[in-house]
């Protein structure tokens, strides 16, 4: 008689398993992966609306101008009892906009000295993007916001305003020295401090910009009793005419 013997056990489950684990954790790693690289590509893909901090940029609490309305989005550098309204939205890396300066901003400061107009100025950080580093509309408002802020003083508005448009830069912008070397020559006063903290970026950014995406489509805008001035914004006098008539 002779003795059972037990079949040779098949090794093909074994193998099977061990293909099987390497497949899994082949698998895991795929994911973990996969997750990784699909974070970094949407943190460095997302992009949000806030121009990026630089040169002179405040991320510090909101500080309004002088004589400013906590939801008012402008300077008013006049006010008139029976003339018409006249808010102006510029940026002061508009091309546009030193343009409009040169033609009609000699008839704005005339008619908001002489008490005709309720002139409110609108400076819009619209162009920040367009900057290298980005930001520069929103530190040259701010420097000029600066000069008239020493004594809440339309005049000195004007003459930061004159002197920002005739020395307007390319992309590059210019820097928080230049900018305070360049109002403080025109309008007499000390805003290095003011423009080396960005002390009225986030007044501009926040309270000013998103108001004037509502009202305007692009600088310059001019509203003349809430109505948009459609005349040649370069064409000096036209303006005036306008202003006249409302």
């Amino acid at each position: 008689m002779h003795g059972s013997t037990t079949p040779p056990r098949s090794r093909t489950p074994l193998v099977v398993g061990i293909i099987a684990a390497i497949a899994c954790l082949g698998l895991a790693l795929l994911v973990v992966v996969g997750l990784v690289v699909g974070g970094v590509l949407y943190t460095s893909g997302h992009t949000d609306q806030e121009v990026p901090a630089g040169p002179g940029t405040s991320t510090g609490d909101l500080v309004l101008p002088p004589e400013v309305d906590v939801d008012a989005p402008y300077l008013e550098l006049s006010a008139a009892a029976d003339g018409p309204v006249v808010d102006v939205y510029v940026d002061f890396l508009c091309p546009h906009c030193a343009t409009f300066h040169d033609a009609q901003g000699a008839d704005l400061q005339q008619m908001a000295e002489d008490g005709e107009i309720t002139l409110r100025l609108h400076p819009r950080p619209m162009l920040d993007p367009n900057s290298s580093p980005a930001g520069y509309s929103s530190r040259a408002a701010n420097a000029a916001i600066c000069a008239y802020s020493q004594d809440a003083d339309p005049a000195a508005w004007f003459a930061a305003e004159t002197a920002l448009f005739d020395s307007q830069p390319g992309e590059s912008g210019l820097t928080d020295e230049e900018l305070s070397d360049l109002v403080g020559e025109a309008t007499g006063a000390d805003v290095s401090s003011c423009v080396t903290e960005g002390t009225y970026i986030p007044w501009v950014q926040d309270v000013v910009e998103p108001e004037a995406r509502q009202s305007a489509e692009g600088t310059p805008t001019v509203l003349i009793d809430g109505e948009t001035f459609t005349g040649d914004a370069a064409e000096a006098g036209s303006l005036k005419t306008a202003v006249d008539a409302a």
